[in-house]
């Protein structure tokens, strides 16, 4: 019987910890894309992309794209649950 409990308990902890990695993934990707992400940030600041990158600001987030033209180098921060254009001197 107690042999039954444990088995019980091995399964449903394994199940628990087979699917809570992809939720947790999930929430992290967001709903825009990196492509729709570069599209939204070379928008504002023509130029060419020469990196693009996961990260956090201020708890959210969000893509860095970073940005050539005429050689200067911008960064630019889309947030990935709604492609807004994050400014990085703006705080909530």
């Amino acid at each position: 019987m107690l042999k039954q409990h444990f088995r019980f308990a091995v399964l449903i902890t394994s199940f628990f910890f087979a699917f809570t990695p992809s939720s947790f993934a999930d929430e992290k990707k967001g709903i825009v894309s990196p492509k729709q992400a570069i599209n939204i940030a070379t928008e504002n600041t023509p130029g060419d992309v020469i990196k693009t990158e996961t990260s956090e600001h201020n708890g959210q987030a969000v893509y860095i794209i970073r940005i050539v033209n005429e050689g200067r180098v911008k960064d630019i921060l889309v947030d990935s649950l709604n492609g807004e254009i994050i400014r990085p001197d703006k705080t909530k």
